[in-house]
């Protein structure tokens, strides 16, 4: 092929190498598109529910049906168990969720995430806990977390409290409250008083991030054809 004096004649391996990548650009940019919408999803179904009105907690084993939604708790925060979820960042700053069992009055156990607290300056300097000033009613938001995500280490409980651990692991903790520990998390309301910072995401990255993200890819699969093309004219006297 003749271009502009230049004959476009590329290798056979340089072509594969052109398809597979512009290729694997391409499968990442649309991958990026689908977590966008995802994340969407979840942001508006997160934002709606949040503008509802509390309601009482009932015990039920149909739970995606009530994440998000606002409940109010009955019964006893055990304020002498508290886990502290660690690699927990807010504003660049590392720290933990404080996160306290909170016994119901019709039966079974929920974790309350009370909110961000800064590290100290070693792993062996924990914040205090607070104990907060209602201990029988919590008003908070119902997460579930995905069971799916890889994750490192283990969680491994020993006697002395408030205890570090790296992720929340339902199964470990089964054993400490009798078993009766519900496969959910409540993200403590705002209205709800309490001494720790709270700054609720249901995502990580917002979809704006990820649709940046898939342009980036695709850009990558551009600038590869342009390279390609480029790197594969060469001049007729050569």
């Amino acid at each position: 092929m003749i271009i502009f004096n230049r004959k476009f004649k590329p290798s056979w391996l340089m072509l594969s190498i052109t398809l597979l990548a512009v290729t694997l650009f391409a499968l990442l940019g649309l991958w990026q598109f689908e977590r966008a919408e995802f994340k969407q999803t979840i942001q508006q179904k997160y934002e709606s529910r949040l503008a509802s009105e509390y309601v009482p907690f009932g015990m039920t084993e149909n739970w995606p049906d009530i994440e998000y939604q606002k409940v109010i708790l009955q019964g006893e925060l055990d304020t002498m168990r508290t886990l502290l979820l660690d690699n927990q960042l807010y504003k660049g700053q590392a720290g933990y969720h404080v996160i306290s069992p909170f016994r119901l009055s019709t039966g079974g156990v929920i974790l309350v995430n009370r909110g961000w607290v800064g590290a100290g300056t070693s792993r062996q300097d924990l914040p205090a806990i607070q104990i907060p000033v209602n201990l029988d009613r919590v008003l908070g938001i119902v997460t579930i977390p995905d069971g799916n995500i890889f994750r490192l280490g283990s969680v491994m409980l020993h006697e002395n409290w408030p205890q570090v651990i790296p992720f929340i692991d339902f199964s470990a903790l089964q054993a400490e409250f009798d078993n009766k520990l519900m496969p959910v998390i409540i993200w403590l309301g705002a209205e709800q008083q309490g001494a720790y910072v709270r700054d609720w995401q249901p995502v990580w990255l917002k979809p704006e991030k990820s649709r940046a993200y898939a342009w980036q890819w695709f850009a990558f699969a551009a600038i590869a054809l342009i390279l390609f093309f480029v790197l594969n004219l060469r001049k007729l006297h050569d």
